[in-house]
C-alpha cells in the first residue's frame, strides 16, 4: 500500500468511480449509514402519487412484516422484505432474517416516480452498528460520503477515549479508493489529556464490491493504535479490538458488536437535525482540531450519556424519520429495496404516520412499487 500524507479533509472521489470499493456491496453496520442526504421536492410536486399504498400498524412490542411483492402484511414464516419494530425499520438479511435483502437512501422523493432503478453507491445490509451510525453525510449527486467530523466517546470499562474520523478516501498503488480511513484519538483521564494518536491507512474495503465475509477489514486497539485485519466472523469473537472498520461501517466491540464491553456515544448526536450538507462539506481536519481538543474529562464522564454497544442497524436507521420531530413524521424521501431475494428491486416511500409518539410510529402509511430491472 502506498503510504500517504495525513489527509486534511475528505477528498471528493466519487463512490461510483470504481477502484478497489465497489458501488453495490458497501453496508453500512456501524453503521447504516448514514448518511442522510438528498433533496426534497417543490411543495407543490406529488412523487408519492403512484405505487401501491399499505398500511402498517406496528405493535407496541415485536415486528410487523411486509412483503413488497404483493404489497401486504406477511407472517414471518413466509417471504417478506421489510420488518418494522416501533421506531425502526429492517431489512430481510444480515442480522435481521434469512434472506439477502438490502436497502439504500434517503433519495430524492422524485425517484419514487421512476421506472428506472435510481442511481445508488451501496445497498446496505442489516449489521451491527451503534453510536458510529452518523458519522457520514452522504452527497447524493456526487454519490460521496463526507465525514461530519464529531466527537466520538468510547469506553472500555474504565478507560475513556475521544475519537474523530477524518478522512475515508485514501489512495493504493497511486489510485484513489473509498474505505481507507484516517482517525485521530486521545485517552482523557481525570489527570487530563494524554498524546494525541493519528492513525492513517486503515483498510476497511473488505475485499470491494466482490468482497464478501471471507474478506478481512481492520480492527483498531486503542490502548496500543495496533490495526489487526479480521473476518467479521473473528471480530465478533474476539475482545482485543475497540473499533472496526468496513466499508462505510464503524462498530464497536460491545453489544452485538463483539465480546469486549466497549461502549461509545456521539458527542455531537443532537447536531444531526441541524447540519445541512455544505457545512459538512467545508469543514476540514484543521478546522474541527478546537473541537476534538475541547473534549475534556468532565465532558466524557456526565452521567448523562447515552453511552451504548451496537445494536442492529438497517439503511433506514434515524433516517426514515424527521430528526428533533415529536411526535414522530416521516421524511418526505425514496428509497430502494433490494427483496429477500437478493435482487428484485422496489421502491419504497413513507406518506404519513396516524397516532405517533415521540417514540413508535403508530399506523405507517406506505407505499411501494415493484421495478421491472433487477438488481
Amino acid at each position: 500500500m502506498t503510504k500517504r500524507s495525513f489527509l486534511p479533509c475528505f477528498i471528493g472521489f466519487s463512490l461510483a468511480c470504481g477502484g478497489a470499493l465497489g458501488c453495490d456491496d458497501l453496508p453500512r453496520t456501524s453503521g447504516a449509514g448514514g448518511s442522510g442526504g438528498g433533496t426534497t421536492t417543490s411543495p407543490d410536486a406529488e412523487p408519492f402519487a403512484s405505487g401501491t399504498p399499505l398500511d402498517v400498524v406496528v405493535p407496541e412490542t415485536g415486528r410487523v412484516y411486509v412483503d413488497l411483492d404483493t404489497v401486504a402484511l406477511a407472517d414471518e414464516k413466509d417471504t417478506w422484505d421489510l420488518a418494522f419494530e416501533r421506531h425502526d425499520v429492517f431489512t430481510n438479511g444480515g442480522e435481521s432474517g434469512p434472506g439477502m435483502g438490502k436497502a439504500f437512501g434517503p433519495l430524492d422523493a422524485l425517484e419514487f416516480v421512476s421506472d428506472e432503478i435510481p442511481e445508488y453507491p451501496f445497498l446496505v445490509r442489516d449489521d451491527p452498528g451503534g453510536a458510529f451510525v452518523d458519522w457520514y453525510a452522504y452527497d447524493g449527486a456526487e454519490h460521496t460520503l463526507y465525514g461530519r467530523y464529531h466527537v466520538f466517546g468510547v469506553r472500555r470499562g474504565e478507560a475513556l477515549y475521544k475519537v474523530q474520523v477524518l478522512g475515508f478516501y485514501g489512495e493504493v498503488q497511486g489510485a484513489p479508493v473509498a474505505a481507507i480511513y484516517s482517525m485521530r484519538y486521545a485517552r482523557v483521564t481525570e489527570q487530563g489529556i494524554e498524546p494525541t494518536t493519528a492513525l492513517e491507512d486503515i483498510d476497511a474495503t473488505a475485499g470491494g464490491s466482490a468482497g464478501t465475509d471471507d474478506d478481512p477489514s481492520a480492527c483498531v486497539a486503542l490502548e496500543t493504535g495496533k490495526v489487526e485485519l479480521l473476518l467479521p466472523a473473528e471480530a465478533t469473537a474476539s475482545p482485543g479490538w475497540d473499533l472496526c472498520f468496513r466499508r462505510a461501517a464503524i462498530s464497536v466491540n460491545g453489544g452485538l458488536g463483539g465480546p469486549g464491553g466497549v461502549e461509545a456515544v456521539d458527542l455531537d448526536r443532537d447536531k444531526n437535525a441541524k447540519e445541512k450538507l455544505a457545512d459538512v462539506m467545508a469543514r476540514t481536519a484543521e478546522s474541527e482540531l478546537g473541537h476534538f481538543d475541547a473534549v475534556t474529562f468532565a465532558v466524557l464522564s456526565d452521567p448523562a450519556l447515552p453511552w451504548t454497544g451496537d445494536r442492529i442497524v438497517s439503511a433506514f436507521t434515524d433516517l426514515w424519520t424527521t430528526p428533533g420531530k415529536s411526535p414522530l413524521e416521516p421524511q418526505e424521501y425514496a428509497w430502494l429495496v433490494a427483496g429477500a431475494d437478493g435482487t428484485t428491486a422496489f421502491l419504497v416511500a413513507f406518506e404519513s404516520f396516524t397516532g405517533a409518539t415521540a417514540d413508535h410510529p403508530g399506523t405507517v402509511h406506505l407505499r411501494a412499487r415493484k421495478l421491472k430491472k433487477s438488481l
